[in-house]
């Protein structure tokens, strides 16, 4: 994972002192604008005579637009030279597969911003499993096989996970915290990429953005 982009989140919460980027867009006097005649959109970001915008659907729920605003956001710190060009990063562009990767920056860049490492191994127990992981290993015997040592940590984790009833799933901490779950998904990558050792990392899908709007109520 590209440590530029997290790098470059963290710097951004630290100079504009917030991690909502409808305060940070405007803080960069970046102009932000509702979508009016394409209901299918979700979101866009593109540069229009040096002017930087930001499109937004009105009919988004709160956690789709704080979580589009913040992936747009992404592209406005990352790719406002391609935007520049004249291309606009929406729904019919932005998705395709030759541009997965600036999408993937996005998404990156966006957890990241959203949400703080606590935000996420607090409400998933990990600092206590942590504690139980550090003295299974430190217990269990050096030439103990692979397969043994997978079963023992099988064993650990389904003995703290029902043992810890108030453990979060991501859904629920994205619905607590009231951001799109995929958002959580790439954070729990980025805390492994940090070097923390989680119990369980989701897969990730460059299209979540898109399929999010399914759920949208368009008027």
């Amino acid at each position: 994972m590209n440590t530029r982009i997290i790098d470059t989140a963290d710097a951004v919460v630290r100079r504009y002192k917030t991690r909502n980027p409808e305060e940070i867009i405007s803080q960069r006097a970046i102009k932000l604008k509702d979508i009016r005649f394409c209901h299918d959109l979700l979101g866009y970001y593109t540069v229009l005579l040096n002017c930087e915008y930001i499109g937004i659907n009105p009919n988004c729920t709160a956690a789709q637009r704080i979580s589009a605003l913040a992936h747009e956001l992404g592209h406005a710190l990352f790719d406002r030279k391609h935007a520049s060009s004249g291309q606009a990063f929406q729904d019919t562009y932005f998705y395709s597969l030759d541009n997965s990767k600036a999408e993937r920056r996005a998404n990156i860049f966006a957890s990241e911003l959203l949400l703080s490492d606590d935000d996420i191994l607090k409400p998933i127990g990990y600092y206590e499993f942590n504690a139980d992981r550090i003295h299974l290993e430190t217990n269990m015997p050096s030439h103990a096989s692979a397969a043994y040592r997978a079963m023992k940590y099988q064993e650990l984790l389904q003995e703290f996970l029902y043992t810890h009833g108030d453990v979060l799933t991501p859904a629920e901490i994205a619905q607590k915290i009231e951001i799109e779950k995929h958002f959580v998904d790439f954070k729990l990558n980025i805390l492994a990429a940090k070097g923390y050792q989680l119990p369980v990392l989701p897969e990730l899908h460059n299209d979540f953005l898109k399929d999010s709007m399914k759920n949208s109520e368009v008027k």
